[in-house]
């Protein structure tokens, strides 16, 4: 049974449900670390109200814990790719682990933390595996995840329960009136894989961003890029600009990114940037 007393304990945020959740699983536990670690990237491609929400977070944890360290870091993805002049394949996340996970490993050694808590949920069980795998016998720094047999929905219900709100961006429904014209509008643009795709997609009640990435992230497909175009505009037209002048089309070629936005015959690994959340 994980024993999280005494220890010096990292509560890594990524802005994401899940990462909020394991933090309120944690207040929720009556476990009282020793110290606890709250590190956050903050990237200027996250949604509005993040940093402000992940603030809130940390806020709670001071009323919870005696001993609560927190980091923020400002980071931009778009400026990172400008001055690499080029835009990775979604295979490739060297934006993420130089912005992020790399300095939250430095930070993690530097303060001598025990136990770093990670927000996989249920339907993440091959990434936990992975980890684990990976993972050295020896490692002064073990990995748990303490929510792994729960669901987002349960994220998002004891979030909502202890802080009282979430990020706006999991609000938005492929149900939305306006946003379904607005599909409907732009069917024509893409291939009859993609147009059916997304038809598919139209009128149910279901969340249009799973993740609070970046806006947009690299990895995304059409249905998360079509959305960023309609709920947000400018940061759309700031990446689109960016592959513009870097020819790099978020890693496609330029046929695949203005007929799909990207390749749909696979399905990449989500971005490490997220995956606390």
């Amino acid at each position: 049974m994980l024993d999280l007393n005494d220890k010096i304990v990292a509560c890594p945020q990524s802005g994401g449900i899940n990462s909020a959740g394991v933090l309120c699983w944690l207040i929720q536990s009556g476990m009282k670390p020793k110290e606890l670690h709250l590190y956050y990237a903050d990237f200027a491609e996250h949604s509005p109200d993040t940093l402000e929400f992940v603030q809130a977070l940390m806020v709670l944890a001071n009323h919870n814990f005696e001993n609560v360290k927190t980091t923020i870091t400002q980071n931009s993805v778009l400026s990172f790719f400008e001055q690499a002049k080029m835009i990775p394949h979604p295979i490739s996340s060297p934006c993420s682990r130089l912005l992020k996970i790399e300095p939250m490993m430095a930070y993690n050694s530097a303060h001598g933390v025990e136990v770093d808590l990670i927000g996989y949920v249920r339907t993440e069980q091959r990434r936990i595996n992975r980890m684990e795998d990976r993972a050295k016998p020896d490692m002064f720094l073990s990995k748990a995840f303490p929510i792994s047999q729960f669901d987002d929905e349960w994220c998002f219900t004891i979030v909502k329960e202890m802080l009282g709100w979430y990020p706006a961006i999991y609000d938005l429904k492929w149900k939305d009136k306006d946003f379904i014209a607005y599909v409907l509008q732009n069917l024509l643009r893409f291939n009859d894989a993609v147009q059916r795709k997304l038809k598919n997609k139209i009128g149910k009640d279901k969340r249009v961003f799973k993740h609070n990435n970046c806006l947009p992230c690299k990895n995304m497909h059409i249905d998360d890029m079509l959305a960023i175009e309609y709920f947000y505009p400018a940061y759309m037209a700031k990446a689109t600009a960016l592959g513009e002048r870097l020819k790099g089309y978020w890693g496609r070629n330029a046929d695949d990114y203005y007929t799909t936005f990207g390749k749909e015959d696979y399905e990449p690994e989500q971005c490490e940037a997220c995956s606390f959340d």
